[in-house]
């Protein structure tokens, strides 16, 4: 950005810069449509009267990998900025888009190709100020209203900024905040930032009058936070000191809006949706990255707005002229579940993936009453699945039980320090997990390279329960692990291997539906309410007594 900046001001804005001009370098390409760069994107609209990219892609960490030119895993692009004449800032510069596709070799043969710009198909880029420096999508896909105008209100998930309050188990949370208490530096041991340190003191999340002691004033005996049940990752269910003071941003709003009654849907809004659903639901907080361990900014979509469940979290109006269209009530969670049952699949991530490129995730909502019914069935009944049975449990079965699959503990994963399993496998000819030496089968394939665009659910839950845990660590405490394989740990295991098997039995029926739906009359964005600005605002909630009911 500031290469880009002073090279426009030079050629551009530079009082010697009186004549025509260009610009042109490659480099990272978050400008071409990140929300961080608005301001960019429009300063070089206002200075341009032309601007062309080549976009070469070469996403080394995402949801859709490609090749570099460069050996880096940041994606980059050329652009050739160009002003003709006097500077016309009331005139926003066409901006014309390309992208080269291929291998390494095949876009540099294809860039060493180029004889001119007649060269490449050319497509453009919306006029408006701010608007991305790519193309706007075509085709009934664009038709659908987004996702986040049905939804208006979206938050990003709790994040704590180190990772030694969360952990898989609530005992071992337990461990590790008596010896934050006992170190002599605590400061170290809890990992300080800017915005937690152990000598201030933050608003109580439990919503009590005075904020609890700082951490450095605690005497070594006092007694650990209240411990949460917390939606880390997709189908992952860990446990979180639910504390202001260990954690940076844990998202006041969502603690305070959160009941027995609230679900969360999680996706991916900033950046393209990979394989896999475009939706995960979840019971509990949800983690800032819970939908696939990256990318997750204000990517939480809570069903309700309040503790309560009066104030639904759904466009103003959208469920009247729904129940005007089926002649039947429509009530929110209705519609959460009819979302889900079309978007929590992978048949709609592949069938749309160019489409979904612009990270535009849209909902195609059916007029047909009997064809909403059977999505929202299906929705439901995933619903109930991917929230372990906590929301949405259908009559005669019992909350918190999850359906029995398949699968089971053939062998039992030893509970002696000695042997805490340090690793796992898969064994594909006889559909075996090996953990440690503990075996679980039959376990199909699908179920354990099961993808949230690229988060390997199964492979992930495993790793943050072996013997040294998975993922980054932010102190000394999250080295504080437990000393034996927990039973409740080959418990939730089976329960995650039943939920995935469940839910790929129902993903042929989804994919039908989708189809159906796809050819069906559906209601276009132009024709359903406005989205209000109030909508798109976290609600004010009022200050109660006790925030855990």
């Amino acid at each position: 950005v500031y290469f880009w900046r002073w090279a426009l001001w030079k050629v551009f804005e530079h009082k010697t810069a009186s004549g025509p001009g260009i610009v042109s370098f490659i480099s990272a390409s978050s400008y071409l449509d990140g929300d961080a760069f608005v301001g960019m994107r429009e300063h070089m609209r206002r200075v341009c009267d032309e601007i062309w990219i080549l976009d070469l892609g070469g996403e080394g960490r995402g949801t859709r990998r490609s090749a570099n030119v460069f050996a880096i895993q940041t994606p980059v692009a050329i652009a050739i900025a160009t002003r003709y004449g006097k500077l016309k800032k009331k005139t926003a510069a066409k901006v014309h888009f390309v992208r080269i596709e291929g291998a390494r070799d095949e876009k540099l043969k294809a860039l060493d190709a180029i004889g001119n710009f007649t060269s490449l198909n050319w497509e453009d880029c919306p006029d408006d100020w701010q608007a991305t420096f790519r193309p706007a999508g075509s085709g009934k896909y664009f038709d659908w209203p987004l996702l986040t105008d049905l939804f208006p209100w979206q938050h990003s998930g709790a994040q704590l900024k180190r990772t030694w309050p969360i952990c898989p188990d609530a005992q071992t949370l337990g461990h590790r905040w008596r010896s934050l208490l006992q170190v002599a530096d605590r400061a170290t041991a809890f990992r300080e930032t800017r915005d937690r340190k152990i000598s201030f003191t933050y608003p109580s999340l439990a919503l009590k009058e005075d904020p609890d002691k700082p951490i450095d004033q605690l005497t070594k005996n006092v007694p650990t936070p209240r411990i949460e049940r917390y939606s880390y990752r997709s189908f992952d269910r860990q446990w979180i000191l639910a504390d202001s003071r260990v954690g940076d941003f844990l998202r006041p709003d969502l603690w305070h809006a959160h009941s027995e009654r609230q679900v969360y849907l999680t996706t991916l809004i900033n950046h393209p949706l990979g394989q896999g659903p475009a939706l995960t639901a979840a019971a509990k907080i949800p983690d800032l990255h819970h939908f696939r361990g990256s990318y997750g900014a204000k990517e939480a979509i809570p069903l309700y707005r309040d503790a309560q469940g009066k104030e639904a979290n759904t466009l103003p109006g959208l469920l009247d002229l729904l129940k005007e269209a089926y002649k039947q009530k429509v009530n929110p969670e209705d519609f959460l579940a009819y979302a889900y049952g079309v978007l929590a699949q992978p048949s709609f991530t592949e069938r749309f993936a160019e489409e979904l490129g612009t990270r535009e995730l849209r909902l195609p909502i059916t007029k047909d009453a009997g064809l909403f019914k059977q999505v929202r069935d299906v929705g439901q009944t995933l619903l109930w699945l991917h929230t372990y049975s906590e929301r949405f449990v259908p009559k005669g079965r019992r909350r918190g039980q999850v359906p029995k699959g398949k699968a089971k503990c053939v062998k039992a994963v030893p509970s002696s320090r000695a042997e805490y399993p340090e690793n796992y496998d898969y064994n594909e000819a006889t559909k075996t997990l090996i953990v440690g030496r503990g075996e679980f089968r039959p376990v199909q394939s699908e179920i354990y390279g099961f993808d949230v665009s690229g988060l390997k659910v199964v492979q992930s839950w495993l790793k943050y329960r072996m013997k040294y845990g998975g993922g980054k660590k932010s102190s000394p405490l999250d080295d504080i692990r437990p000393e034996r394989w927990p039973v409740e740990f080959t418990t939730e295991l089976l329960e995650l291997l039943w939920v995935l098997e469940a839910t790929l039995a129902e993903y042929p029926k989804q994919a039908k539906l989708l189809e159906a739906v796809v050819k069906g009359p559906v209601f276009p964005a132009n024709g359903l309410p406005a989205v209000p600005d109030y909508a798109k605002k976290a609600p004010s909630h009022q200050r109660t007594s006790r925030l855990f009911d």
